[in-house]
């Protein structure tokens, strides 16, 4: 990964597929609006047990009080997002 390690970033789920996770992103953007603004969309390969999976997160924190509230938003209304650091 290109990611800077130690980037805070957030992650709004784990799909699988690179599609569904994109797609994801976009109903994202539709829902959270003004607070997806300077946001950029990070997808990560991962593999746990044999499986392929995508993680989708999103890029553009200034530190992890940035990226926890931004999440808090988003669990507010019902949505997954976890703050997570690039290893």
């Amino acid at each position: 990964s290109s990611i800077p390690s130690g980037t805070r970033l957030v992650q709004l789920g784990a799909f699988g597929s690179e599609d569904i996770a994109r797609a994801e992103w976009d109903k994202a953007t539709a829902r959270f609006g003004n607070y997806m603004t300077g946001k950029e969309r990070v997808v990560q390969e991962a593999q746990t047990g044999g499986r392929t999976f995508y993680r989708l997160r999103a890029m553009g924190f200034s530190n992890l009080a940035d990226a926890r509230r931004f999440c808090s938003v988003l669990v507010s209304d019902g949505a997954n997002c976890i703050p997570v650091v690039q290893e």
